[in-house]
């Protein structure tokens, strides 16, 4: 039997306060979060949760929080930047502070990451009408994917290794902006190998489309955050994402032949605005990331 089984070290590991402090400043980090959300966004996100019963706010809203909870998530995995003189105390209240820093940054890119998804992925249309008036559940489920993806991709960009501080948010910049513009042209090509229009039928308050494209783009998101983990060579990225993407995209015809054998997947999307059909097809694009990203990046 392994001995470390009887070992009672680590009890008080488990019951450092600091771990506890570190938890109260993220749950007033994520609070902040949510203002920031009520902020950004052009109406009552209270009002349009409760009152207006608005389930497509409540969606796309969910998608941020998932976000927020990977930037979050990330700061307390990645390194520590502390003060190298001064007293235990001094060290501590710099290490909190540089944390706090850093999670505000990532929520910052979040919602940069929000603003560029909505003028590009879906810039056929005024998404605010569409969530708010229409209530378009197809439109939320998009932005929804575009958090969580972006959330990913800033995940992977805040817990890579640096020299220091200030190359560590150069780092960041950099991969979380070449991850974005891969991502949105994932969301081209997404569009290309669909046989119908994804504005359009997303405009249409065709859910099964919304669902569909956004799980896919929490799919490549999996699939840039994993390589952005395992190397930082730029070239490398781009490599990965055209091999990655050729392979995420081949996921549909497996849901075509193996997985809802009968009528075509796009026309179950389309036609019957099947959005169960889509949410299988998005959810085999996300698992087959992750088994994509433990073939080639383990």
């Amino acid at each position: 039997m392994n001995e470390e089984i009887l070992e009672f070290d680590f009890i008080g590991e488990l019951l450092d306060p600091r771990a506890v402090v570190y938890l109260a400043m993220i749950l007033a980090v994520f609070y902040f979060a949510k203002r920031s959300f009520e902020w950004f966004a052009p109406y009552s996100l209270n009002h349009q949760l409760t009152e207006a019963d608005n389930k497509a706010v409540a969606l796309t809203f969910s998608g941020y929080l998932f976000g927020v909870g990977l930037v979050l998530l990330s700061v307390l995995k990645g390194e520590e930047y502390g003060s190298e003189g001064g007293s235990r105390a001094v060290v501590y209240l710099t290490e909190m502070g540089i944390t706090v820093g850093w999670c505000l940054g990532g929520i910052a890119l979040l919602h940069l990451a929000r603003t560029i998804n909505d003028k590009i992925m879906l810039h056929k249309f005024n998404n605010v009408k569409e969530i708010i008036e229409d209530r378009n559940l197809g439109t939320a489920a998009v932005e929804c994917g575009c958090y969580i993806g972006s959330g990913l991709i800033i995940h992977a960009s805040l817990v890579g290794e640096s020299t220091g501080l200030v190359d560590g948010v150069l780092s960041t910049l950099v991969f979380f902006a070449i991850g974005q513009l891969l991502f949105i042209l994932f969301g081209v090509m997404y569009q290309r190998v669909t046989r119908f229009d994804v504005h359009e039928q997303i405009e249409q308050d065709n859910t099964a489309a919304g669902v569909s494209a956004g799980m896919n783009l929490v799919a490549i998101g999996v699939l840039l955050s994993g390589y952005i983990q395992f190397s930082d060579s730029l070239p490398g990225l781009a490599v990965w994402f055209a091999l990655a993407s050729l392979l995420l995209l081949t996921s549909r015809y497996m849901v075509d032949k193996f997985m809802l054998p009968g009528q075509l997947l796009d026309e179950e999307i389309m036609n019957d605005r099947n959005w169960g059909a889509a949410f299988v097809e998005g959810t085999t694009a996300i698992v087959f990331a992750f088994i994509i990203n433990a073939c080639f990046l383990s």
